[in-house]
């Protein structure tokens, strides 16, 4: 194995490794628990498949899938669904939720009722004199894991069947999907009728952790070269089926993990909850289009795919047209 791709397969993952580890520190300087170094564990997961692939696969990733993002969003998710909560409770100590009319919601968090603040208030690190106090711990950590995943997977050696001009176009959806993911997250948070009502604080990240399960996934630059379907003897159907698969999984990946679910809950809270703003009307249109559009593609593949192949036609013409069989008893006479 070249030294390029040892390097390629190794850095990656170190990032990773040290990204899951600033998480983690933050937990336990909010938390001012040191058990909490214990999610540090799960970096174990990235180690073992850091060792397969290099030593296994020769540092290339696998065909539709990469390890070491989801072994990596594992590591990362966790710890930040632990700032988020305390980071509500924390919010929650003032008294603007008392003032909101949040009588839809289940349970309701008030002021007084955190379960952290002790430790908060106890908390102490030895770094906290380095580091500036007005960073946004939890927006930065958003931040750098959708930057990481993007340059993670740019520099990681690629995996089987996919070229670097596959590898470009799934960078560039990377990046368009992560602008989507992190404006969903900060943009819904942000309503005062949602960060009061804890069920929707819930579902929201939820639905992030959904969403950010498409990174790991390849599937949607996958495309058979037309000699590979040509070789077998299969019928058009199937090799246009093959040939669309790429873009079928695109549809499949928008409808039912990112924009489909953002679409429903967005509906949800201008329909249920009765929240209704400039901005968030603005990206429920534009969830309704992009699903509208998705859906139009997917009926467009389908017409393809249920037009008679032209190789089935002209089958068919030359078989009509095929002068009849010779008898012998016709020759004998």
């Amino acid at each position: 194995m070249a030294w390029h791709v040892y390097l390629s397969a190794v850095v990656p993952r170190l990032v990773f490794i040290f990204h899951a580890f600033i998480a983690v520190w933050r937990v336990t300087v909010v938390m001012n628990d040191p058990m909490y170094w214990l999610l540090l564990l799960l970096n174990l997961l990235i180690f073992v498949e850091m060792i397969v692939t290099i030593t296994i696969r020769k540092g290339s990733d696998y065909k539709g899938f990469s390890p070491a993002l989801f072994f990596y969003l594992i590591n990362v998710i966790p710890p930040i669904w632990i700032l988020e909560v305390f980071q509500l409770y924390e919010h929650m100590s003032s008294n603007e939720c008392v003032s909101k009319d949040n009588s839809t919601c289940t349970y309701i968090i008030h002021p007084g009722t955190a379960p952290w603040t002790e430790r908060k208030q106890n908390s102490s690190s030895p770094f906290e004199n380095i580091i500036p106090r007005n960073i946004d711990w939890i927006l930065g950590l958003h931040q750098t894991l959708l930057i990481i995943l993007i340059i993670g997977k740019w520099i990681l050696p690629m995996g089987i069947g996919v070229n670097r001009d596959q590898l470009s176009q799934l960078l560039l959806m990377f990046v368009g999907t992560a602008a989507d993911i992190l404006e969903f997250k900060s943009e819904t948070l942000s309503d005062k009728g949602v960060r009061c009502c804890l069920e929707l604080v819930y579902a929201i990240l939820a639905l992030w952790t959904w969403s950010m399960l498409q990174f790991p996934l390849d599937l949607t630059v996958l495309q058979e070269e037309d000699e590979e379907l040509t070789r077998y003897q299969i019928p058009e159907w199937k090799a246009k089926l093959y040939k669309y698969r790429a873009d079928l999984w695109n549809i499949f990946i928008s409808i039912f993990i990112q924009d489909g679910p953002f679409f429903i809950f967005r509906l949800f809270l201008m329909l249920n909850r009765k929240l209704t703003h400039q901005m968030l009307l603005f990206f429920t249109i534009k969830n309704s289009l992009v699903l509208t559009l998705q859906i139009y593609r997917l009926v467009a593949i389908y017409l393809e795919i249920r037009q008679p192949s032209q190789r089935e036609n002209k089958m068919t013409t030359e078989a009509s047209v095929a002068p009849a069989p010779i008898e012998m008893d016709d020759i004998t006479e």
